[in-house]
């Protein structure tokens, strides 16, 4: 399974959302998402230009992925190591996944596994 190539202003487009993580604005998107049972406006953002971003590798099952996807999503610190092909395979079940799971998407926000994400997309971007 390949990964397509980055589109270079996609990835800027998702790596901008890094300061507002860093600024805690997402901080309370899994309780704005409980409280009001809709994405507040910059996560439905994120997940827009994570969709955009296109990085599942090809023919990529995700719901078969979800168990191996769980130390990543208990420590979310530990996607810094994370290869290439992993970080898209949480990128494509954290945008995927709301077909099934409507509060999976905010709760990765609040909990910080899309801001480590980001990160590591980040890094291995360089």
């Amino acid at each position: 399974m390949a990964n397509p190539p980055l589109s270079p202003p996609a990835l800027d487009a998702v790596l901008a959302f890094i300061p507002l993580f860093e600024d805690g604005v997402f901080k309370e998107t899994s309780s704005v998402y409980v409280s009001t049972g809709e994405y507040a406006p910059h996560a439905r953002e994120l997940q827009k230009k994570l969709r955009e971003l296109a990085i599942a590798p090809d023919g990529f099952d995700w719901m078969s992925w979800v168990q191996q996807a769980r130390p990543y999503l208990q420590n979310p610190e530990s996607i810094s190591s994370a290869n290439a092909e992993d970080v898209s395979r949480l990128v494509a079940m954290a945008v995927e996944s709301e077909r099934f799971n409507k509060s999976l998407f905010p709760h990765l926000c609040s909990s910080g596994v899309l801001h480590h994400l980001l990160l590591r997309l980040r890094s291995l971007s360089v």
